[in-house]
């Protein structure tokens, strides 16, 4: 048998554990964390998260300042002129127009739309959705976040518990090394078999540190993300990642189709959508406002003859006007409003379908991996005995050494595959969680 081959498929199922985070190993204490724990620290530390929390206290704020527009509008004017000395006073013989130097004109007003085509009230409206709509992509934000973490402490976990295995395999490929030499000094081993056996040896330690590299990798980059320090030596707890799930339906994690956020917020989009019809169309009608004014002027034009002092008076009234050409030209901002719903009501669709079909997806890996554990289970064990059997034929003269370290490859292969599927078939299950809003 080419011993080859089953070697470079163990290098390649390593390299499989590696992804694309970077982190290292440190000489400091081991530090055990559940997956509650690394969420916990990673939710605290999450730059994604600050900048989506404040895009949602952005929207909060967009409306209280539309609330803010509801409020009266009082003003104040105030001027002060001194005129020129140069103009004669006008006179008749029954009175005479003085001419004031000194002239002080103060206003304070007040007005309040009570009529706007519903306008003020459908802005208020559609703002509030917009911002239920920023609060679930904050909460949609936090899941994905979630996931990330979960995803970069599962893969750390895996690597982890692979250099375990290849740690036992090298000391095993090493005896294998020490026993052939032995037989050869007996003239009972070719020399190609030492050279079989001590490529053995290479091609795990190769495997190994190709491994242990992507480990520290991996390290490195979940300090980063939990906030830790970047030399923390991070062990993940196994009870954590190896626990028991009860089998589940499709049908239970489809009902939270509707529940996830993205959907949630699309729905609220549309709400605004809605909302922004109704705005358009309020431009049809005339608008109804009130107010009142008081002044103190000095002179007051109200007073005849003009007297030089400050003269307090007061008006009040209410005014309506109306645009008549918007019942032409408004109707295009209505079709346009009304195209933007059917833009927002399809997409909330379209994510509504994706939705349904990530979640079938994602149980589908589900069930994959985790049948792929009970696989993996059989595969360690009929490794574990073709080993002993090849063993016990390499002592009775009816086996080679090449047979014998077939078997220890194929071991190391099916050792690596369980490490493997009861990692990923975690990670799977959370991914099924995630994506029907049960994580």
């Amino acid at each position: 048998m080419n011993m080859a081959n089953p070697f470079s498929k163990t290098i390649i199922v390593a390299a499989l554990f590696w992804m694309p985070i970077s982190a290292g190993y440190g000489q400091s204490p081991a530090r055990t964390l559940t997956l509650d724990e690394v969420i916990s620290l990673g939710m605290a530390n999450s730059k994604q998260l600050q900048v989506s929390t404040a895009r949602a206290e952005a929207a909060h704020a967009r409306t209280r300042q539309t609330r803010a527009t509801t409020i009266p509008s009082l003003n104040y004017t105030g001027s002060y002129y001194r005129l020129s000395d140069n103009i004669t006073p006008f006179e008749t013989p029954a009175f005479t127009i003085p001419v004031l130097l000194n002239q002080t004109l103060s206003r304070i007003s007040i007005s309040e739309p009570v009529f706007t085509g519903l306008r003020a009230l459908n802005t208020i409206r559609a703002t509030e959705f917009l911002e239920n709509a920023a609060r679930f992509d904050l909460e949609r934000d936090k899941k994905e976040v979630q996931l990330n973490l979960l995803g970069a402490a599962i893969n750390l976990y895996k690597l982890q518990e692979a250099l375990k295995v290849f740690d036992s395999n090298l000391a095993t490929a090493n005896n294998r090394l020490t026993d052939t030499r032995n037989l050869q000094a007996q003239g009972l081993a070719l020399d190609n078999d030492v050279l079989k056996a001590d490529l053995a040896v290479t091609q795990i330690e190769t495997a190994r540190i190709e491994t242990e590299n992507a480990a520290a990798a991996g390290q490195y980059t979940l300090n980063l993300l939990l906030g830790l320090p970047v030399e923390t030596v991070l062990q993940i707890d196994s009870a954590s990642i190896v626990a028991p799930v009860a089998p589940e339906a499709l049908d239970v994690f489809m009902n939270g189709n509707l529940q996830r956020a993205d959907v949630k917020a699309a729905t609220q989009r549309v709400f605004a959508s809605e909302k922004q019809v109704s705005i358009g169309k309020g431009a049809y009608f005339p608008l109804v406002t009130v107010g009142a004014n008081l002044y103190s002027n000095n002179p007051n034009q109200r007073q005849f003859p003009l007297e030089d002092r400050l003269i307090t008076t007061w008006d009040a009234g209410i005014s309506v006007s109306w645009n008549i050409s918007n019942l032409l030209t408004s109707k295009y901002t209505v079709q346009e409003a009304k195209l933007n719903l059917v833009q927002a009501a399809s997409f909330r669709d379209q994510i509504s379908d994706a939705a349904r079909s990530e979640i079938a997806s994602n149980y589908y890996a589900w069930q994959t991996a985790t049948q792929k554990i009970a696989l993996s289970e059989k595969s360690v064990r009929q490794a574990l005995e073709n080993q002993h059997i090849t063993k016990l034929r390499f002592e009775q003269q009816i086996a080679s050494v090449t047979d014998l370290l077939d078997a220890d490859a194929l071991l190391l292969q099916a050792q690596i595959s369980r490490v493997s599927a009861k990692a990923d078939a975690r990670l799977a299950y959370l991914k099924l969680l995630r994506s029907a809003a049960r994580l």
